[in-house]
């Protein structure tokens, strides 16, 4: 009898192929990774996932999808992830992982409280001069960000100087002087106004509304040898997207949604209220003109070969995710 039950057991255990493993940086543009994990959606599908966070998702996380040390990377959009690909890598970007829009303010231009109250800052022709923070001092999305403010006043990215630091670093880097503004990422954004460190001056759909500043990334590996796995990995991070969207801006659901995410993210009560909501758009889709846009600013500037859209971007993937998740039941 013994036997039989734990041979019924192990026929009604979900079996996995293999670990997926899937490198994420800790913020809340990766909602749809770790809600679709807390929530059993990659289980639904028959994946065991692997999560590693990593604090700066550029190029250490680059460098593991190439070797294929990583199936999924999931962060900034860098100008090392284009020249890796120019040098031959076949990683592809593959969904939305953070957008700016309207409403979806979650990166935004501050400023250190000193220089509101003491006059030195009152418009954005005053960023002359200022020590800024960025995430990567060798292209990163956030920088054609700035550029986009810098622009509005008739200035130019030579204008400001450019500190190097992790999202995590850079409140403490405003305390202490060590830097002037910055775009800032959520939840770090709210807790800096909180603090009384910072004030938001713009928020980033006012310079570049649509900009598709993170991504998710498969490994040349994953593509090839696990496409099965990539498309179920898509339909469950798109079930997460679709859970964090209902949640924060429809208000369905939304306190089981932020206690799911809060055994991830240790924010407390008053920054869940608070915090802008990233833009993650249905089933992942990417903004690919934007992103586009985009890959010709870097290839001016930082990316040593020619690319061709169609070797970075992938859309089948949201592609097979959409039309899944759109079936109808079948009718009895």
């Amino acid at each position: 009898m013994k036997m039989f039950l734990l041979f019924s057991i192990m026929l009604s255990a979900p079996v996995f192929a293999k670990v997926i493993k899937v490198g994420s940086s800790p913020v809340t543009s990766s909602a749809g990774i770790y809600l679709a994990k807390e929530r059993g959606y990659f289980a639904e599908q028959g994946l065991e996932v692997e999560i590693t966070d990593f604090n700066n998702s550029g190029a250490p996380m680059t460098l593991l999808l190439s070797k294929g040390e990583l199936d999924v990377g999931a962060g900034n959009i860098t100008a090392g992830l284009f020249n890796a690909i120019a040098d031959g890598q076949q990683f592809k970007i593959v969904a939305d992982k953070g957008h700016i829009e309207v409403n979806h303010d979650y990166l935004a231009l501050i400023v250190k409280n000193e220089h509101m109250t003491s006059g030195r800052y009152k418009t954005l022709k005053d960023l002359k001069g200022f020590k800024m923070g960025l995430t990567s001092l060798e292209g990163v999305s956030q920088e054609i960000l700035t550029e986009k403010f810098l622009q509005q006043a008739g200035l130019k990215l030579e204008d400001v100087t450019f500190i190097k630091l992790a999202y995590s670093e850079m409140n403490l880097a405003l305390k202490s002087g060590a830097i002037d503004a910055t775009i800032q990422i959520e939840p770090f954004l709210t807790k800096a106004k909180m603090d009384g460190i910072a004030t938001q001056v713009a928020g980033g759909s006012e310079a570049y509304s649509k900009q598709q500043s993170g991504a998710l990334f498969y490994s040349p590996k994953f593509i090839k040898e696990n496409r099965k796995d990539a498309e179920k990995f898509m339909i469950a991070y798109a079930k997460g997207i679709e859970d964090y969207n209902n949640a924060f801006m429809k208000g369905i659901n939304r306190e089981s949604v932020v206690n799911d995410m809060k055994k991830v993210f240790k924010y407390d009560d008053v920054i869940w209220e608070k915090m802008a909501p990233v833009g993650l758009n249905e089933f992942g889709k990417l903004n690919a003109a934007e992103l586009i846009n985009d890959i010709g600013w870097y290839e001016k500037r930082y990316i040593k070969k020619p690319l061709n859209a169609k070797d970075i971007i992938d859309e089948s993937f949201t592609n097979f995710a959409q039309k899944e998740l759109q079936k109808k039941p079948k009718k009895k």
